[in-house]
């Protein structure tokens, strides 16, 4: 399930680079994008074994494809990627109390293969979007769908956007060595609708503002993860439902002196879990000679903890939860981006290096205790575009 997640999140970086400067979508577009995300081996103090352990890696390759029919326009995603690596298996304290990772082997190896399509048509006075999915991994299959309709409203330079997904997911874990006990199969369903709208302030300024509602019901453990009771260790538990709302701005302002763009994101959550998050990044979008385009970019991330999570537990709640999970723990994250591109009459070629670095320190709250298993990657997207 680790795997899981860390591949989705690469995912998302993966679409996001794909968004070229100087291509039009007026004719055949195809698209490659290669990816390369490495987390940074957790060290010997933070390990019950003393010993420094490798954690994931990620090989990521997406090919895109977009044809107009007249009004219509189809595309495809496929995308293949290969993990491998060690992850956080549950947290104990060491002599002193300190919480301390105990990790899985470091022979875990998983692949995976995403297909998406989609297809937009103007649905009068809408433009109209619809999507088919399939994912699958040796322990995970999840088919989803959604739809979107787009209302532009020229006069007063507004445009509205709302749509809804659904995603059915199927877990079938394996036994292995750090997994000898898992459930044989659980399934969850994730359902999300969202809207939206985005203002032309003048020629130079765009403002967007989204909300999004999300729901998921099921099996929302992690079926590879333990927790540590009292010197035992019991199966990651958590609630069958979480609601989570999230609402977001966006600026996007043109400095003409400077042929160059500043965009400004800031993005709120909140769930029933109890968790509390801000994320908020500037970028600067620098347009160079001979079609050649620089963005740096930063971003500042922070979560409060779900309300079950622990780095370990004295002894049962009674509730029966029980999650030490880093991604449910109080923490911040300060990610640094570089992205370059050039921009050719049929061909754009792009490359970006993105570093990531999660820790207490880094959160708007003061965090007594930070979980060891807190990840810093190293990623990096090589990508090609072609028009014809």
């Amino acid at each position: 399930m680790a795997a899981i997640k860390n591949s989705k999140a690469l995912a998302a970086l993966t679409h996001a680079a794909l968004a070229l400067p100087g291509v039009a979508a007026a004719e055949v577009q195809t698209d490659y994008l290669y990816s390369f995300y490495q987390e940074k081996d957790t060290p010997g103090s933070q390990t019950s074994s003393g010993q420094s352990v490798e954690r994931y890696q990620i090989h990521s390759h997406m090919f895109r494809a977009v044809m107009p029919m007249g009004e219509n326009t189809l595309g495809a995603n496929l995308t293949y990627e290969t993990m491998s690596g060690a992850s956080p298996w549950w947290v104990q304290p060491d002599t002193n109390g300190k919480p301390v990772n105990v990790m899985s082997g470091a022979s875990i190896r998983d692949e995976r293969v995403d297909l998406q399509g989609t297809w937009s048509l103007p649905i009068e006075p809408f433009q109209a979007a619809f999507s088919l999915g399939y994912s699958a991994e040796d322990d995970y299959e999840a088919l989803n769908g959604g739809a979107e309709l787009e209302l532009r409203d020229d006069e007063r330079g507004l445009t509205w956007t709302g749509g809804l997904g659904y995603s059915d997911d199927q877990l079938k874990p394996e036994h292995g060595t750090s997994s000898p006990n898992v459930i044989d199969s659980e399934s969850k369903s994730t359902l999300t609708l969202y809207g939206g709208a985005a203002m032309v302030l003048n020629a130079a300024t765009v403002v967007q503002a989204n909300i999004n509602y999300q729901r998921g019901d099921g099996f929302l453990s992690d079926p590879y993860k333990l927790a540590w009771i009292g010197g035992s260790t019991v199966a990651d538990s958590r609630p069958d439902g979480r609601q989570s709302w999230a609402l977001s701005g966006k600026l996007r302002h043109h400095l003409a002196s400077s042929n160059a763009a500043i965009h400004v994101d800031y993005r709120y959550f909140h769930d029933d879990w109890e968790i509390d998050a801000h994320t908020l990044e500037v970028a600067w979008h620098q347009v160079l000679p001979d079609q050649w385009r620089i963005t740096p970019a930063l971003r500042w991330y922070s979560q409060s903890q779900a309300f079950f999570y622990a780095p370990y537990y004295q002894a049962a709640r009674s509730d029966g939860f029980a999650s030490s999970d880093y991604r449910l723990s109080p923490y911040g994250a300060v990610s640094a981006r570089l992205d370059v591109s050039k921009a050719l009459e049929n061909l754009a070629l792009g490359a970006g290096v993105e570093w990531y670095d999660a820790d207490g320190s880094y959160a708007l709250k003061s965090v007594d205790v930070a979980n060891p298993g807190l990840v810093e990657y190293l990623s990096f997207q090589a990508r090609i575009t072609y028009r014809f």
